[in-house]
């Protein structure tokens, strides 16, 4: 769809991926695979001190363990209740530490030794000025399997600091070397996003739990950032017909081969 007397275009497009954690062969638990990893260490230990807990709590209470209610930082049976700070310190009268390590290791699966697939879509609205060549990306939808929402506010930042990465990465950063020396050696050279570049951002989370994750949260890392390039891409060929191969899909690029396209006038 064209648009009138300022010289532009205005397309869509979209993009899908799937992104995997990976088994402790890899040792780090950055990535996609820190909630799942370090999620699933954090919830097996509290257990463990729920258990440890549990046995003060029941002594307190008159009532089994296996019956006892942990809501609000309270311990509580039929009606009765007992704070869990006071049953921690009744605890450590008592000779029970309330302090546990746990190490988890994530199961070894025969397909590249990655587990927790999540999936990712986006689709992406740009506006082409067909004179200069600039390119604005108006607004991004993006979805996201992620297993189960832990921390939302947290997961949204995610999903909008993964889509200004590939935004770059799509129209302006380039990381040039010259004679084996790093031109680009500044964040400013290398022409990261700014904050007016940011494009509306829809995000939808898909809650498809995984089997063995905590509470069935994946993960979403740079699961987010994949498709954001080759929809943009994507979306600059519905406008103008021309297809980009080598990113970036920078202004002067697109400029020329708008021009070569005969798309806009040419350059005085």
């Amino acid at each position: 769809m064209w648009e009138g007397g300022a010289g532009g275009a205005v397309g869509a497009g979209g993009g899908a991926v799937y992104g995997r954690g990976r088994a402790p062969g890899r040792r780090p638990t950055t990535a996609s695979r820190q909630t799942y990893v370090t999620g699933n260490a954090a919830r097996h230990a509290s257990l463990e001190v729920r258990k440890l807990l549990s046995l003060t709590a029941a002594e307190m209470l008159d009532a089994p363990p296996q019956s006892l209610t942990f809501r609000n930082g309270t311990i509580s049976h039929n009606g009765n209740s007992v704070l869990l700070a006071d049953v921690v310190k009744a605890a450590r009268r008592e000779g029970r530490v309330p302090k546990v390590s746990y190490q988890y290791v994530a199961p070894l699966v025969p397909l590249y030794h990655h587990f927790a697939f999540g999936f990712a879509a986006q689709a992406v609205l740009v506006e082409v000025n067909v004179k200069s060549g600039e390119t604005k990306v108006l607004k991004i939808i993006a979805a996201n399997d992620v297993g189960r929402v832990i921390n939302p506010l947290a997961l949204q930042g995610q999903v909008e600091g993964s889509l200004s990465m590939g935004l770059g990465m799509a129209l302006q950063e380039n990381f040039e070397l010259k004679d084996g020396v790093v031109q680009t050696d500044t964040l400013y050279k290398c022409r990261l996003p700014t904050i007016d570049q940011t494009p509306e951002v829809i995000s939808f989370f898909v809650e498809a739990e995984t089997k063995d994750g905590p509470y069935g949260a994946k993960g979403v890392g740079e699961l987010a950032s994949i498709p954001t390039a080759p929809a943009i891409i994507n979306a600059i060929h519905a406008a103008t017909g021309v297809r980009c191969y080598s990113l970036p899909a920078s202004k002067k690029w697109l400029k020329a081969q708008l021009e070569q396209a005969g798309v806009a006038p040419l350059a005085t």
